[in-house]
């Protein structure tokens, strides 16, 4: 039974091509540094949870009547 579904399978393996947006070579590296591409993400997180912290802040001020 599984025999059949790997000859079922096979045809699409077949098909199988790499994707148009694989760009090899030297677009492949990265433009920047591995500390570098860290510290930008933790920048975005920090201000991503500061937003975060404050719109909850405002909407929950809003739900006690506005004091």
């Amino acid at each position: 039974m599984s025999t059949l579904r790997i000859l079922a399978v096979l045809p699409f393996f077949a098909l199988a091509a790499p994707a148009w947006a694989d760009h090899g070579g030297p677009l492949a590296s990265a433009p920047l540094r591995p500390l570098t591409v860290a510290l930008i993400t933790a920048g975005l997180t920090f201000v991503a949870v500061f937003l975060l912290v404050v719109i909850v802040r405002l909407i929950a001020r809003q739900g006690r009547g506005g004091e």
